[in-house]
């Protein structure tokens, strides 16, 4: 391991699985001291586990990222005991499917609550005390882009994350701090098996990689977009989807006439 984050302070929210379970484990892997945010703190502490198995520093912190409260003491916590946070990867979300004429107000509410509020309430946090150097990370969705039939509100939340991240890329850049955005794909998570379950059984034909996405693709950007050698990129949202987003009707149409499968 090249070790590219070594003294770095990482707090990676929904940490505890998935994703952020990813992220947390590769960061370590390259060096950082990872504070490991959850509202499953069970979860949060087997992650810890497997972190200091690898040599690594870690502490678990409950927390509702949705709750102001709760991300000012996870941020304090994660201060006094690690030091300064210098990468926040605001990964915590949460999924949900219904027609719109359906949808109530809570589940809207509930849905911003986790993936936009918990990520504003985490970087105004933050940002007071990074450096020049420092990194802010926040999860979109394909569906961020494209939208989603039957999962509305998930896909509006999921677009609020790449204005959040575009707008305050331009505040931090003149202090050298990047902020990006990672839209995944279909990503074999707890939330992504949601979707592989009901899926044809040869939809994966439909994605040009022809594999669903794993965690581990997605905390690879992460690493890269933490790392020193990303420090020129800012504003952006990069979709690490198998290229599914962009295999509309045409172009499958076209890589058959092609003989690509």
């Amino acid at each position: 391991m090249s070790r590219q984050l070594a003294g770095r302070v990482a707090l990676v929210t929904g940490a505890a699985s998935g994703i952020g379970r990813a992220i947390a484990l590769r960061f370590a892997q390259e060096g950082a001291m990872i504070s490991v945010v959850d509202i499953n703190l069970d979860g949060a502490k087997n992650v810890v586990r497997e972190i200091k198995a690898l040599k690594g520093k870690a502490i678990a912190i409950k927390c509702d990222v949705s709750k102001e409260k709760q991300v000012e003491q996870a941020v304090e916590k994660t201060q006094e005991q690690l030091g300064n946070v210098g990468i926040l990867v605001n990964n915590a979300g949460c999924a949900g499917g219904c027609f719109i004429s359906d949808l109530s107000t809570e589940e809207w509410r509930m849905m911003f609550g986790v993936h936009c509020d918990g990520m504003f309430f985490f970087s105004r946090a933050v940002i007071k005390c990074m450096e020049r150097g420092d990194r802010i990370i926040s999860m979109s969705s394909m569906d961020g882009i494209q939208g989603q039939v039957f999962s509305s509100h998930y896909a509006a939340a999921k677009a609020a994350v790449i204005g959040f991240t575009t707008s305050l890329s331009l505040e931090l850049a003149p202090r050298g701090i990047t902020v990006n955005a990672i839209a995944p794909g279909v990503i074999r998570t707890s939330m992504g098996e949601m979707l592989v379950e009901v899926a044809p059984s040869n939809f994966t034909n439909e994605i040009p990689a022809l594999r669903w996405g794993k965690p581990e693709d997605i905390a690879e950007t992460a690493l890269f977009l933490a790392s020193p050698g990303a420090s020129y990129i800012t504003g952006q949202t990069i979709l690490v989807d198998g290229g599914i987003t962009i295999a509309n009707p045409v172009n499958r149409f076209t890589a058959k006439l092609m003989g690509l499968p």
